[in-house]
């Protein structure tokens, strides 16, 4: 790929770079900065930042050290076109994961906002069952969403998996609210989501092209 801050570097500085470009592309946890020269010193960074701009992806400061994810444009157009997308049965269950380990702890304030999406209310399987899945379904489900990262097991339960720690904030914010839609569609949290929305979704009005008088 042609970056020209990177060609400009010197050949072990092109090293340091491409190693931290590596390290935050492959690690299940955010890398520390202090392992890598490339993260640990601003104008180093900002190349490792165009590195991966070059490919689509985007530099996430998560958890005291970086990872990497799909750019918001990126992941947007992979979603249109229907790559990535899970199984239907997949779906399914990663929502109920996601509403009663993250989405509702966090709505009723039983957990922080700022705590890692990995870090949530650990769900056990007979919680799932309750829920209308076949025992059939769910075992598929799990195992496959398990082999992508998308959960991860605890003795206590199912908890979200490293992969979204790879989510961009506005992602990360985005599925927080349709979260909330789905578990609380009547609160005041939904309310609100839903305000502020339908003020983004109105286009400005026409400003007239002549002054019009007051009216009488």
């Amino acid at each position: 790929m042609d970056v020209p801050a990177l060609q400009a570097l010197s050949h072990n500085r092109r090293a340091d770079v491409r190693a931290a470009v590596c390290a935050v592309e492959t690690a299940m946890l955010p890398v520390r900065p202090t392992h890598y020269r490339a993260l640990a010193e601003t104008p180093l960074r900002i190349v490792v930042e165009q590195v991966l701009a070059a490919s689509g992806r985007t530099l996430l400061a998560v958890g005291g050290g970086y990872l990497t994810g799909y750019t918001d444009e990126i992941r947007q157009r992979l979603a249109h076109e229907g790559i990535g997308v899970l199984p239907r049965d997949d779906r399914a269950v990663l929502t109920l994961i996601l509403l009663f380990s993250v989405a509702i702890p966090r709505a009723s304030g039983i957990t922080l906002p700022e705590r890692l999406w990995t870090q949530g209310t650990p769900v056990p399987r007979d919680q799932l069952k309750d829920c209308q899945v076949s025992d059939a379904a769910l075992t598929g489900a799990l195992q496959r969403l398990t082999d992508a990262d998308l959960v991860r097991r605890t003795k206590a339960g199912y908890v979200l998996g490293n992969q979204f720690l790879r989510l961009t904030p506005a992602a990360g914010a985005e599925l927080f609210e349709q979260l909330i839609l789905l578990a609380d569609p009547d609160g005041p949290l939904a309310e609100s989501i839903r305000r502020r929305r339908a003020l983004h979704a109105v286009p400005p009005a026409a400003a007239p092209d002549h002054e019009v008088p007051d009216t009488p």
